[in-house]
């Protein structure tokens, strides 16, 4: 019987320290395990135009809500934008605004995924991740009634590398233009081509066919050329959660489906990012129209 009692406890952890493997490679962070440094070669990609699925993406003017209410008030942020007429510009200035709250640190997080608790952090001398700039400019920004999204991007290797395979932006919509624009709060940067504002599938076909854009930096933290050179390799695989639901580990665990993630055709869908946890908990699609849906069809 104790044999028995015994054997079936082993059998149990053996399963879970396999499927611990399985959905974290290097537990967490706790073994290295991968290539350390990404391959910097930018593809040409390919995407459907046609609708294929609909994910039913949402972006409402929510700022109303109570937190983004405290947040515009707090920090002032209407009259940033009060003398500025279009939504370009008015996005361009809260973006230059946020990035000059702290400098870029890549490895502290902060204890609240809160915008008034990281700038209040900030002003006492806190440094933060492109995630935390990203938040910052989102909350922001859907404080002044901008349809915004949090856009993640990732390397053609994200499932083979250690780290460093991963980038945090965001996606505007300008209702003035019709369009998604992308924008990166860590750097202040926003593409343009021939006058109108690139979103990051646009911006990524310029920088693979070599097309002529350019970027505009107003806080003049990055050159052009070294932007390219960086940003290139992020722009493979590109993702939005769905309707801004929270992932929590639980989701990773079952493999609840709150992400798209936008691919080329002939891209493979990445199985880990970094090898630290399991990426399960997505849907993909090569279509364009999927990514982008007309904001107006629900309006």
């Amino acid at each position: 019987m104790l044999k028995k009692v015994f054997l079936s406890i082993f059998i149990i952890l053996i399963g879970f320290t396999a499927f611990s493997f399985y959905l974290s490679p290097r537990l967490g962070g706790l073994i290295s395990l991968g290539k350390d440094k990404i391959d910097r070669k930018v593809h040409k990609l390919e995407f459907n135009e046609g609708l294929q699925n609909s994910f039913d993406l949402r972006y409402e003017d929510i700022s109303g809500r109570e937190d983004l209410v405290l947040l515009r008030e707090k920090f002032r942020l209407e009259q940033i934008v009060d003398s500025i007429d279009d939504q370009f510009n008015q996005v361009l200035a809260i973006q230059s605004w946020v990035q000059s709250q702290w400098e870029h640190d890549g490895n502290n997080v902060p204890d609240k995924f809160d915008a008034v608790y990281i700038l209040e952090e900030a002003q006492k001398g806190e440094r933060f991740r492109c995630v935390e700039y990203s938040l910052v400019a989102r909350e922001c920004l859907s404080a002044l009634g901008f349809k915004i999204r949090t856009l993640g991007l990732m390397t053609k290797d994200i499932s083979e590398v250690k780290s460093g395979g991963g980038h945090v932006a965001n996606e505007v919509y300008l209702e003035d233009l019709n369009k998604w624009m992308f924008i990166d709060p860590q750097f202040d940067v926003i593409a343009v081509q021939g006058g109108v504002p690139l979103n990051a599938v646009e911006l990524q076909r310029a920088i693979a066919h070599n097309e002529r854009f350019e970027i505009i930096n107003p806080n003049n933290t990055i050159s052009k050329a070294d932007y390219v050179q960086w940003i290139g390799p992020y722009l493979y695989y590109f993702y939005v959660t769905i309707n801004g639901q929270r992932i929590s580990v639980w989701d990773r665990i079952v493999g609840n489906k709150k992400q798209l993630t936008l691919l080329s055709k002939d891209a493979n869908e990445p199985e880990y990012f970094q090898k630290i946890f399991k990426i399960n908990n997505s849907y993909y699609t090569n279509s364009l129209s999927d990514f982008y849906p007309k904001i107006d069809s629900y309006n």
